[in-house]
């Protein structure tokens, strides 16, 4: 790597805590991809496996996002907080690869006094540093950003007020060349400074639509560059280019290369850069990339490299901040032949855009299993999104499911059809396995969700959390029962014509509401069947029609809850995801309210539910222990302590989560009493939450009352996954047909007899 090359980086968090401590805690371990026997899918066995040292760092002081790394040397910036006088101070620290031992070099400012931080900061190979310095008035109202640099001695040279330069832009990287030559960026502007902070100029970016910096760095060639997206309103593109700090331009454009997550000079490739799967070089000159490595492979989450180098030997040095599982620190690569670290068992999970969440899982169970190694397979690839990206990505699936050479060993069952894939025989049944675990059984669970996920007899799926989304309504014009027909909710627009059903929907989205439950009045999966020629569905043609074709989001328009309590707007789709969400609803509809679900056939509740982390293991796989044991480790209290936006399915958490809703804490003092306000009072543990809109509405939550968490889990008694999202092929070829109708090129009849054929052409060949 080219000698004063430096990679851009995030903004840091000034943490007050205490004085860092580095202890260097290795481990070694390493998976390589072995074929699979029985599925006989292609995973290939491949040739070099990337063994990973992992170096922990145990304070919390430590600034990943400005962590550098130069040659056998890792600096970053560490915060001291100092509880008597409550003020806060930064040290320059360097941590040596050859002898394991950390150096700190506390900061001393030019002035003294003040409140100042630092940050991006950018390290030399001497032990200075360049950063970006903010600086605030007594009582933080105020703020000032300067360009600074500090010596090895951590004492500041020259301070550069930036302030009126970036004006309100949000200062994103700053870069350092081979010459010491500066590199400041915000929003779409690079500002040029030499090395003693003197500006030199300024390159703007120029684009038909939305641009933004994502990242800088040095080349091999020790040219700085830059990528950038572009959005002009339809597509992103990514570009790299040459940043001509002499001519202050930008210099040649390279179109051709992946967007990334973060990029750096290689020793033997022009770059290497990393999407957040895996690390890849690549070589400009053949517009050609190369994969090196998947992160998993590695035992890493590449969602959570925060930065990497290449050393001169060719090992690779990792920087991991993951905040999930709070275990940040260092990796240090080394390549070594697959056949000479232990060998595990690949399995293989295929996903539809949900890589980001799966990965986390997949590392802890990776580095706790000796026999089996879980692979992600991503069908979705945001990096290169068009138009057709998700609909190309649903029959890869599909295709691959089916073929007996690259059917994956489980599923993510998140944004597929499931109905689709159970009619097609391709999911294991996990009622033998559930019996037989020693760590979990059925009874654990919430029945419900169980039974939701159970087709046929055939349990597919245990989801580990879940979310519900419902309508709502006054019982005064839905009823007090659960559910509803699509007639009674078009007599409801009838009754009140005055009045909107839903605030702000278009079409398309009311067209999905009235699908939601309804996918399989009209599509029979284990036949092949198909009926949207009939007046059921042409009568949801006919109602979707009367709403407009987009949505008015114009400021200063009144919010949702008041056009309700005005007679403006009649129902609400609720998303509920903890016990206190119905209580602002309660408030909405003034103590007057039903969750009557969304509409369907049969007149039964049609309560969406929405599950996280569900799993199915194929029939095809060869590995369907290995899968389960996967299935295991997410399902287990140990790994279903933390709520994040949803239910927990184990009953244990479920039931915990439950009590902590409708129970008070309180905040004591150092003697363990209870603290009061100024009105004598208990002062609650964590204050109060509230919502508010533009309009003035607002409400503060509260703790919920026994009988709203009783209705919560009611909805859980009913509520159930559904088909149609509006996202599959589907959905796709509904929407497009249907908007001949709703422009008035084609009747009602006509749409629903090409939907008929187009979609009965589909399932017959997906069948």
């Amino acid at each position: 790597m080219e000698k004063g090359c430096k990679r851009d980086s995030k903004i840091s968090i000034l943490r007050r805590t205490a004085a860092v401590t580095l202890a260097a805690v290795t481990a070694f371990s390493a998976a390589a991809c072995g074929k699979s026997e029985s599925s006989g899918d292609s995973v290939q066995a491949k040739e070099w496996a990337y063994v990973p040292e992992f170096i922990t760092i145990d304070e919390e002081n430590v600034d990943y996002y400005d962590m550098q790394i130069l040659g056998e040397n890792i600096y970053y910036l560490s915060y001291d907080w100092d509880e008597a006088t409550g003020e806060s101070s930064q040290s320059i620290c360097k941590y040596s690869l050859a002898d394991r031992n950390v150096t700190s070099t506390p900061i001393t400012w030019l002035e003294e006094g003040g409140n100042q931080s630092i940050n991006r900061g950018r390290f030399g190979e001497d032990g200075s540093m360049y950063a970006i310095m903010y600086s605030y008035n007594e009582d933080y109202s105020e703020s000032s950003q300067f360009l600074t640099k500090f010596d090895a001695d951590g004492k500041q040279l020259f301070s550069t007020d930036m302030t009126d330069l970036v004006g309100d832009s949000y200062v994103d990287t700053l870069a350092v060349d081979g010459e010491g030559r500066l590199y400041v960026t915000g929003d779409s502007q690079i500002w040029l400074f030499d090395g003693e902070g003197n500006q030199q100029g300024t390159v703007s970016m120029n684009g038909g639509g939305d641009v933004w910096i994502d990242s800088m760095a040095c080349g091999r060639d020790g040219k700085m560059y830059m990528g950038y997206s572009n959005y002009d309103g339809n597509s992103s593109t990514y570009t790299l280019c040459e940043v001509d700090f002499d001519g202050k331009k930008l210099g040649q454009a390279y179109e051709d290369v992946p967007r990334n997550n973060g990029f750096i000079a290689g020793t033997e490739y022009d770059f290497l850069l990393t999407d957040g799967t895996a690390l890849y070089g690549y070589d400009l000159a053949k517009k050609e990339k190369e994969q090196l490595f998947d992160w998993l492979d590695s035992d890493i989450n590449g969602n959570n490299v925060r930065k990497f180098s290449q050393l001169e030997d060719g090992r690779i040095l990792a920087v991991i901040e993951d905040w999930e599982n709070n275990d940040s620190g260092i990796a240090l690569l080394t390549k070594k032949k697959a056949e000479e670290v232990p060998q595990k068992e690949t399995i293989v999970v295929a996903t539809m855009g949900g890589s980001y969440n799966l990965q986390s899982k997949a590392v802890k169970f990776n580095k706790s299993s000796d026999s089996y190694h879980i692979s992600v397979r991503d069908y979705v690839d945001y990096n290169n999104w068009t138009e057709n990206t998700w609909s190309d990505a649903l029959a890869n699936l599909n295709n691959d499911i089916t073929s007996n050479n690259n059917c994956p060993d489980m599923i993510d069952l998140s944004n597929v059809n499931i109905p689709q894939l159970v009619a097609k025989d391709v999911l294991e049944d996990l009622n033998p396995y559930l019996e037989k675990s020693g760590n979990v059984n059925r009874g654990d669970f919430v029945e419900n969700i169980l039974d939701a996920y159970t087709y046929d007899g055939k349990l597919v799926s245990i989801p580990t959390y879940f979310s519900m989304q419902t309508v709502i309504g006054s019982t005064s014009m839905v009823g007090s029962e659960g559910g509803w027909t699509l007639e009674q909710l078009i007599a409801l627009a009838n009754e009140h014509p005055d009045a909107e059903l839903f605030d702000r929907v278009s079409k398309q989205s009311i067209l999905q509401a009235a699908l939601m439950f309804n996918e399989d009045a009209f599509i029979n999966w284990e036949t092949g069947e198909c009926s949207f020629d009939t007046d059921g569905f042409k009568n949801i043609l006919e109602f979707v029609n009367r709403f407009p074709d987009e949505v008015n989001w114009e400021e200063g328009m009144d919010s949702e809850p008041t056009r309700i309590q005005n007679g403006e707007v009649l129902l609400s789709t609720a998303y509920i995801y903890d016990f206190n969400q119905l209580q602002m609803y309660n408030e909405i509809f003034q103590g007057d309210y039903n969750c009557v679900g969304f509409p369907t056939v049969d007149g039964q509740g049609g309560h969406a539910l929405s599950a996280s982390e569900a799993y199915a293991i194929t029939t095809k796989s060869g590995k369907k222990d290995g899968a389960w044991e996967f299935i295991e480790s997410i399902l287990t209290e140990e790994n279903n302590n933390q709520y994040y936006s949803g239910f927990p399915t184990l009953k244990s958490s479920l039931d915990k989560m439950a009590e902590e809703a409708v129970t008070p804490r309180y905040m004591t003092d150092e003697n363990g009493e209870v603290m009061k306000d100024e009105n004598g009072e208990p002062i609650v543990e964590g204050g109060t939450s509230s919502v508010g809109y533009e309009d003035g509405w607002s409400y503060t939550y509260r703790l919920a009352t026994q009988e709203e968490v009783d209705k919560v889990m009611e909805l859980m008694n009913v509520a159930k996954p559904v088909s149609y999202n509006g996202d599959d092929e589907i959905s796709k070829i509904i929407n497009e047909e249907a908007e001949a109708f709703f422009k008035g090129q084609k009747s009602a009849d006509e749409v629903a007899g090409i939907i008929q054929n187009r979609v009965s052409n589909y399932v017959s060949e997906t069948k």
